[in-house]
């Protein structure tokens, strides 16, 4: 539940960097923060589906 809570900060943050054209450097830094976290995220259920 944390992890997710966590991802929609991220996207909400996502959002509001490109609403107000923030530095280019922060834009990309938080995209990749947010792939890597809804990825890790998928990995973790599908490792724990597994292991069930």
């Amino acid at each position: 539940m944390t992890r997710l809570f966590a991802i929609g900060v991220l996207i909400a943050l996502a959002v509001l960097l490109f609403r107000y054209r923030t530095n280019e450097k922060i834009q990309t830094g938080v995209i990749i923060a947010l792939i890597t976290g809804i990825m890790l995220y998928t990995i973790i259920i599908v490792i724990s589906e597994l292991i069930r």
